[in-house]
């Protein structure tokens, strides 16, 4: 904790997790409830697609985002011919490029977890609510909302859990500037091989996560 570097590399490492934690609660409910009211024959179908991005293995999603937002990618091509932008854009590597690649490695997560917390929320609660006279924003607000959000808690927990431990998306996406610890203790256990270092940093990492995890 006196090394100023270990602890931007601690702090930049939460920072990532609530970033991408909250990210994926926010883009995961819209499709979460859609999934779960939708009445279509094709549910099933949606759902499996939905959750699809988990037969791919985490280092081809993150290559993915890789081609997308390299200097010379697809987004800078995309911006380049639409006179967006004079010079091409340098994201990666970078925190932002790690944080969207982790959120899109991460979304089936929230997806799957806030499914399993609005399965158990009637839509007769929202009826009944919108008979008494509530809008549909009332009646998001004050019953789907409250209802579902030990799901939103979960999946925000379970993606947070995983950012802050994620290797292969940090090491691929980020670069020495932006360094996470778990990029780092690979660093000390496999370069360095200083292995006091690397179960000091593992350990902190492990404690970090527990007293976050079990506070909330």
């Amino acid at each position: 904790f006196r090394e100023p570097l270990y602890v931007g590399m601690l702090v930049r490492t939460l920072g990532i997790g609530l970033a991408v934690g909250a990210l994926v609660v926010v883009i995961s409910f819209p499709l979460a409830y859609f999934l779960t009211r939708t009445t279509s024959r094709w549910k099933g179908a949606l759902i499996a697609l939905a959750l699809s991005p988990l037969l791919a293995s985490v280092v081809v999603r993150t290559y993915g985002w890789f081609v997308i937002l390299s200097r010379g990618g697809v987004l800078n091509d995309v911006l380049m011919a639409a006179g967006l932008i004079d010079d091409r854009l340098q994201l990666i590597p970078g925190v932002l490029a790690m944080t969207v690649g982790l959120t899109h490695v991460l979304l089936p997560y929230g997806v799957f977890t806030i499914m399993s917390s609005l399965e158990g929320v009637s839509p007769t609660l929202e009826l009944a609510a919108m008979n008494l006279g509530a809008s549909r924003v009332q009646t998001f607000l004050r019953v789907v909302l409250p209802l579902s959000l030990p799901g939103l808690a979960g999946g925000f927990l379970l993606t947070f859990a995983i950012t802050i431990s994620a290797y292969a998306t940090p090491a691929m996406l980020g670069g020495p500037r932006s360094e996470t610890m778990a990029t780092q203790i690979y660093s000390f256990m496999v370069t360095i091989l200083d292995w006091s270092m690397g179960a000091t940093f593992g350990a902190l990492l492990i404690g970090t996560t527990l007293v976050l995890l079990f506070s909330a």
